[in-house]
């Protein structure tokens, strides 16, 4: 783990300096033991899953005047979502306590409820579960990737984070050990390659090593207790409400394009509801309802609001999923409730949502369609006219991932373009050492027109290829710091990160073809080349500026948010979400108006003449 003990706690420097030692993880105190803050209370031990059934099991402490909202010592979640980890707390003045883990220190304070550290994004890092020595970065596991460095700017930035402003109470025993509601730490260290963790009232299921957004996919029954009840506590449902207004507030990124975007950033969500948000008021109603149909009805409203192209809060259908008929009365009860209560829909509509689904989606369908006119639909991926070759991406997915790691741990042969149909890496490698074997060809196209985004790994790794440098550069909405992350390619796929991959190089004049449906990672990609000087055709992409982070709400229902961690810029710090301008447009001007056409996108002989008068 990478070593950051950062304080401003002058008076408690020399502890921290020697608070790694495997000899210091019991709790310690500096100051006399008070009285323990938070009342009386009852434990539980219940289990923990990381892999399908119980791997081990946390105890759990659940106070008299908040029965059902889950607490847990910070010492215990560290060494739960980072196993083999530790935390050393030592209670160091009147109600305050200085945490302590292997890359980072902060110190809360259990009267005022207030929470600082030095370094947050170090404090929260589950990146080395990974990489070991990682920091808290965008990475996806791909093995013909990995981490080699970050530069933070500025290189610290305290964070603060006021509970009490939530009515968040962090609690303690007065002796050497706080506690926080579970949801809350669990939405600190959610990261990017959705690390995450929820309690369903019987258990804890925990995501270490599975790259999905659903604890399903790691425990099937995870939404059984939590779908079998059709009402909710009033305790529960006014944490569930707070918790989730903090969340919202500190960890979603606001990567600029939602309607209400900057209201809600100046003045937070609960207040842009009450007073700003057109149905704003009814939708806090059934997000605090008791009645769990209203609650998800209004979960899909808070969605509408917040849609941004990553940001997904319907929790009904992520929880049900393709189970709709074992829980039909409950999808009856939510249809009720969103009919009962129109404002949902209109919420969704005036926020956005909806039309700017139904837009993506028609224009999508004339890409692919026109593409499938010009060059055949039965066409490949790989297609050449002349002196110009071109690579159609339409994802930048992970699809023989296993194949892959097989490969790199020399258990399986590298995938090829045959047996791994459909693999973004296949496809892109193998298209770009058609092209420079090729003595004919000297313009090489990578055509991102219907790419909706996908794995960051997958770009690093053909930002190497063609320029031989890989990075990602964004800032982190909650500190403010401008980051920039480089990583390592294994250039020539031989399974070896060695000085053989600088010899690497393809005789080609590249550009990228975007739309905007370029999406994402198909944002990310064509501004990463603009950086360079290589050249983007087409149309403005699409945007989308925030990797996503995956959160649980205190009662269990897990949902996807746009990540405070990650938001996307160009190296030289501008924001990316209004999309990428081509540096050679090419109109889409129809005789319909509602049509865009994008045949001159597909004359092969055309966008070669363009790259080839490019800067002349």
């Amino acid at each position: 783990m990478i070593m950051k003990l950062r304080s401003s706690f002058g008076a408690l420097v020399m502890l921290l300096l020697v608070s790694c030692s495997p000899k210091l993880q019991t709790a310690k105190n500096v100051v006399p033991d008070e009285q323990p803050d938070g009342g009386a209370y009852t434990e539980r031990v219940v289990p923990v899953v990381y892999k399908v059934i119980p791997d081990g099991s946390v105890t759990l402490r659940f106070y008299a005047d908040m029965p059902d909202v889950a607490y847990i010592s910070a010492a215990d979640f560290q060494s739960t979502v980072l196993p083999g980890s530790t935390m050393t707390v030592m209670h160091s003045g009147p109600g305050e306590y200085t945490l302590v883990n292997a890359d980072a220190s902060a110190v809360v304070n259990v009267r005022s409820d207030v929470f600082v550290s030095d370094d947050f994004e170090a404090f929260t890092n589950q990146m080395g579960l990974l990489q070991p020595g990682m920091a808290n970065v965008y990475y996806d596991g791909m093995p013909f990737v990995r981490y080699k460095s970050l530069t933070h700017t500025p290189a610290v930035v305290p964070t603060r984070l006021d509970f009490a402003a939530y009515g968040i109470d962090i609690r303690s025993d007065g002796k050497g050990t706080v506690y926080f509601p579970f949801a809350t730490l669990a939405d600190m260290y959610s990261d990017l390659f959705y690390h995450h963790a929820g309690f369903n009232g019987e258990k804890v299921v925990c995501n270490t090593s599975v790259n999905t957004i659903s604890l399903a996919q790691i425990n099937p029954d995870y939404y059984t207790p939590i779908l079998a009840k059709r009402t909710r506590t009033a305790t529960m449902a006014d944490f569930t409400y707070k918790e989730l207004c903090f969340a919202m507030d500190h960890f979603y990124g606001f990567p600029g394009r939602i309607q209400y975007n900057d209201v809600i950033k100046r003045k937070g969500m609960d207040k842009a509801l009450e007073e700003d948000i057109p149905n704003g008021k009814v939708i806090k109603q059934l997000v605090r309802s008791t009645d769990m149909a209203e609650y998800m009805a209004g979960m899909n409203g808070l969605g509408g609001i917040y849609y941004d192209g990553h940001t997904s809060m319907s929790v009904l259908s992520s929880a049900v999923g393709r189970n709709q008929e074992k829980y039909s009365d409950l999808v009856s009860a939510y249809n009720a409730a969103v009919t009962a209560h129109p404002e949902v829909g209109e919420m969704r509509m005036k926020a956005g949502a909806g039309p700017r689904m139904a837009i993506r989606s028609a224009e999508s369908a004339a890409v692919r369609a026109q593409r499938g006119e010009a060059y055949g639909n039965n066409s490949g991926t790989y297609i050449k006219k002349g002196n110009t070759a071109v690579c159609i991406f339409n994802y930048f997915n992970t699809r023989s991932e296993d194949a892959w790691k097989a490969y790199y741990a020399g258990t399986g042969p590298m995938p090829t373009i045959e047996d791994a149909a459909g693999d973004s890496m296949m496809i892109f490698l193998d298209a770009i050492r058609k092209a420079d074997a090729d003595p004919e060809v000297k313009y090489f196209i990578v055509d991102i027109t219907s790419n909706g985004g996908g794995s960051a790994d997958i770009v690093m790794a053909m930002t190497s290829l063609i320029m031989n440098k890989s990075y990602i550069s964004v800032d982190n909405s909650l500190t403010g710091q401008r980051t920039v992350a480089q990583y390592e390619v294994d250039r020539n796929f031989d399974g070896v990160f060695d000085e053989k991959d600088n010899n690497v190089k393809f005789n080609l004049n590249c550009a990228v073809l975007t739309s905007d449906i370029s999406f994402s990672c198909g944002n990310l990609f064509p501004s990463i080349l603009k950086d360079n000087g290589i050249p983007v055709i087409g149309e403005t992409s699409g945007g989308g500026s925030c990797a996503i982070q995956a959160v649980c709400t205190a009662d269990g229902f897990c949902f996807q948010m746009s990540s405070f961690r990650a938001r996307l810029n160009s190296l030289g710090g501008v924001n990316i979400d209004d999309g990428v301008v081509p540096d050679i447009p090419i109109s889409t001007a129809s005789a319909d108006p509602d049509t865009k056409n994008y045949r001159k996108y597909y004359d092969i002989e055309y966008l070669g003449s363009l790259v080839e008068n490019y800067k002349k």
